[in-house]
Parts: structure tokens; C-alpha cells; sequence
């Protein structure tokens, strides 16, 4: 893997961790400050999204990105990969659940 899909990596996790924070604050109104996702080494870009955007925009498959910046279409399949992966080990558990509760 290299630098720049590791960095986009970790900026995505972090906006994750900052989502996972501040959700309870109730305002929807309210900007945030993320990081840009783009994973160039040299972009130190910070985006102003409400709680709302961002979470639209990461349930569409995209990234917090600032203005005129993109990412890669590698990239964009890696995260659509990890959501997909993600999603179905909900599903299994949700299954294995389903199961023990049904006996």
C-alpha cells in the first residue's frame, strides 16, 4: 500500500472517531472540522461539514474532500471494499443472533 492510500486511511479514521464524539451535541446545524481525505502528504485541508453532511456523504461512498481536491478511484474502491466488508460482518452477527434468540 502506499503513503497516500495509508494517510487517506488514517484522516478517514480519525473524521470516523471525531463523528463518533461529537454526534450526541444534538445540533444539526452546527459545522464540525474534518480532515480532506485526499491522502496527498502535503494537504494539511481541513473541511466544515454539519454532522448531517458528513455522515451523507461518507453513506454514499465518499470522502471529506476540500475544495478542489479528489481521490483516487483506488481509493475509492478500498473504502467501498471496507464498507462492504464491514457490512456483511453485521450481517453474520446479526444472523448468529437471529439464531440464538430463535433457539
Amino acid at each position: 500500500m502506499d503513503e497516500g492510500r495509508t494517510r487517506s486511511s488514517a484522516l478517514t479514521e480519525v473524521n470516523r472517531n471525531i463523528l463518533l464524539h461529537v454526534q450526541d451535541a444534538g445540533d444539526g446545524d452546527l459545522e464540525w472540522e474534518f480532515f480532506c481525505e485526499c491522502g496527498q502528504e502535503s494537504c494539511h485541508e481541513h473541511v466544515f461539514l454539519t454532522l448531517d453532511a458528513y455522515i451523507a456523504l461518507r453513506d454514499g461512498g465518499g470522502a471529506a474532500l476540500a475544495e478542489g481536491h479528489h481521490l483516487s478511484q483506488v481509493d475509492r474502491a478500498r473504502r467501498l471494499r471496507e464498507d462492504a466488508a464491514g457490512l456483511r460482518a453485521q450481517a453474520r452477527h446479526q444472523v448468529a443472533r437471529a439464531k440464538k434468540n430463535t433457539g
